[in-house]
């Protein structure tokens, strides 16, 4: 199951599937027919590598599976494609991960899924030239790949170093099908090493290149005949901008598991998912049985349903780990020195943003951390008040001079701060933050311009640094504080995900030493450290924790609500039964 997000903890974004034990009989007299789900954007691309939203990846874990998956009842990774969780072999300088397949497992022609396949999509995410940032940087620790000769269903995996997360980040990435996606079998005439290594000289390659000419052929990922894995679901049909349709496999390799329970039960017969970025509209079509489920719904949405329509509907509300947060681009030369950067966290109303958004059901962090994970927050940083002439204070000390015209620097290296907001246009909870925010930049001569924007649009300007602040959500989850994708400087520019542009040398060590340690006491101390380095430098504004707003159709069983995105358990739905009259 590939984990949900875009870096990790917060890029250990862990799609659950926290399926129940159920007899053969009693599936199919409880199995649902279709479950609607209603989505507010598209999930833009279906490639298994790319999966640029949320959107995308729940798809993803739904047609293909990955060696582990995270069972959300119990908060640990547990066994999903292999057989038992790996063996770990350390050395001095290399960890040696080892892995079996289920033998049941199974592609859709027949064919076993195998110790080659893996290696096969190890390649593919390494392959330079592919949209695989994220992926690749998250698995950049894995230098080789050992088959057992033996047994065609192990292998090994070679990695660099040692980290406590490497047991379960190995096996976090969906396993593709090599004779579907590359039957000439082309990345087998490079060596895994050189392609695990990010080796330039690749692009030259012939193979590399024809691999990925073949790859990128944008139409194949909307093909039900391509867009195939191993899980129990199969695209029929995506209209993009209006939904995606999949329906359980006829023949599906689990089916023959005998009482089968997490994370390997499908019920539900077909899953549509309606894209209805309007939330009135969206409400509206769930009064009416339009929709079935609808997850993250709006704070006032899901107070009028709650008051009005409780009856018809399953109404939860767990907490999350889910962030709103404000990114500042720290390369904009405007935006480089730190007090510019936290006079913007004065200018954040956040209790009354909560009450707009959230109808008071959020929770305020100082962290990319959730507060929940009270080991690991520090909860000595103080949340910084509203307060537009602190705001206006750090701006004077940081070399701002206000004037009838705005904030400007004077000198050989005159500027004007005149920021740019961008944010997903349609989102309510975005453009009621960013209004208020906008306000009460107003209140101390600031002008801050807005900017909704179409998602992959404003995804394209957020990797090419064409932003000053953006609003946007970070998924994650409390099983690995990995924030070097998000963090790093390594993850700067082509090839990372690190769109604040944040990092030095001291800040990358200090990442590093997160990942690294295995003992429990420093951990928290690097932590606590990495958290006020973060509070200090402000390369992001943590706004607040949303809940899972979440509702669902009475007749539905077995939801399982989770904090853990998607926030449901949409494999493991049942019909509820009917009451007797």
């Amino acid at each position: 199951m590939l984990q949900f997000s875009f870096p990790r903890l917060i890029v250990v974004l862990s799609l659950c599937v926290c399926c129940a034990c159920t007899s053969s009989s009693s599936k199919q007299s409880s199995a649902p027919t279709t479950v609607r789900v209603c989505w507010p954007r598209d999930p833009e691309s279906l490639n298994p590598v790319t999966l640029p939203n949320a959107y995308a990846i729940q798809i993803n874990n739904l047609l293909y599976q990955s060696l582990l998956t995270v069972d959300g009842s119990q908060r640990r990774f547990v066994p999903w494609l292999a057989t038992a969780m790996p063996v770990v072999r350390r050395t001095d300088s290399l960890t040696y991960i080892s892995y079996q397949l289920r033998s049941e497992a199974t592609w859709d022609n027949g064919r076993p899924v195998l110790a080659s396949d893996v290696l096969f999509s190890l390649k593919t995410i390494a392959c330079p030239g592919l949209p695989n940032e994220s992926l690749r940087s998250t698995l950049g620790f894995v230098q080789d790949v050992q088959l057992d000769a033996q047994n065609p269903r192990r292998f090994t995996l070679v990695c660099r170093g040692y980290a406590p997360e490497y047991r379960t980040t190995s096996g976090d990435f969906p396993v593709l099908p090599e004779y579907l996606l590359d039957p000439d079998t082309l990345l087998r005439r490079v060596p895994a090493r050189q392609l695990l290594a990010g080796d330039s000289a690749l692009n030259q390659v012939a193979a590399v290149q024809a691999f990925r000419q073949r790859f990128e052929q944008g139409g194949q990922w909307r093909d039900p005949r391509t867009v195939r894995g191993s899980g129990a679901y199969q695209l029929v049909s995506w209209q993009a901008g209006q939904r995606v349709v999949l329906e359980r496999k006829n023949k599906w390799w689990g089916d023959a598991l005998q009482n089968a329970g997490f994370p390997l039960v499908a019920n539900p017969r077909r899953l549509e998912f309606h894209i209805v970025p309007n939330a009135a509209t969206a409400l509206l079509a769930l009064r009416r049985g339009e929709l079935d489920v609808y997850p993250n719904m709006p704070g006032p949405d899901f107070a009028q349903l709650r008051n009005t329509d409780s009856v018809d509907f399953h109404l939860y509300s767990p907490a999350s780990y889910r962030v709103v947060v404000m990114e500042i681009n720290t390369q904009q030369r405007s935006l480089s020195e730190a007090r510019t950067r936290q006079a913007f966290a004065h200018l954040v109303d956040a209790q009354r943003l909560m009450q707009a958004t959230q109808f008071g059901l959020g929770q305020r962090s100082t962290s990319l951390i959730s507060p929940r994970e009270r080991w690991v927050y520090h909860d000595s940083l103080p949340l910084r008040p509203y307060s537009p002439p602190q705001a206006a204070a750090l701006l004077q000390q940081a070399g701002w001079q206000r004037s009838s015209n705005g904030w400007r620097r004077a000198g050989n290296n005159a500027q004007v701060l005149a920021p740019r907001l961008f944010y997903a246009a349609g989102d309510r909870t975005y453009e009621t933050i960013a209004l208020l925010l906008q306000q009460a930049a107003r209140q101390i001569g600031l002008a801050i311009s807005l900017h909704p924007t179409e998602a992959g649009q404003l995804s394209a300007l957020r990797r090419e640094g064409n932003f000053d602040l953006c609003l946007r959500t970070l998924y994650g989850n409390p099983f690995s504080y990995d924030l070097r994708p998000l963090l790093h400087t390594g993850s700067i520019g082509e090839g990372g995900v690190n769109r604040t542009r944040f990092g030095n040398p001291a800040s990358d060590r200090l990442l590093d030493a997160i990942v690294s340690t295995e003992d429990s006491t420093q951990k928290v101390r690097l932590l606590h450290k990495l958290q006020t380095v973060l509070y200090v430098q402000t390369p992001m504004v943590p706004l607040f924790f949303e809940p899972n707003r979440l509702a669902v159709a009475k007749r539905f069983g077995s939801v399982r609500p989770s904090g853990l995105e998607p926030g449901y358990d949409l494999p493991a739905f049942t019909l509820t039964p009917t009451p007797r009259p």
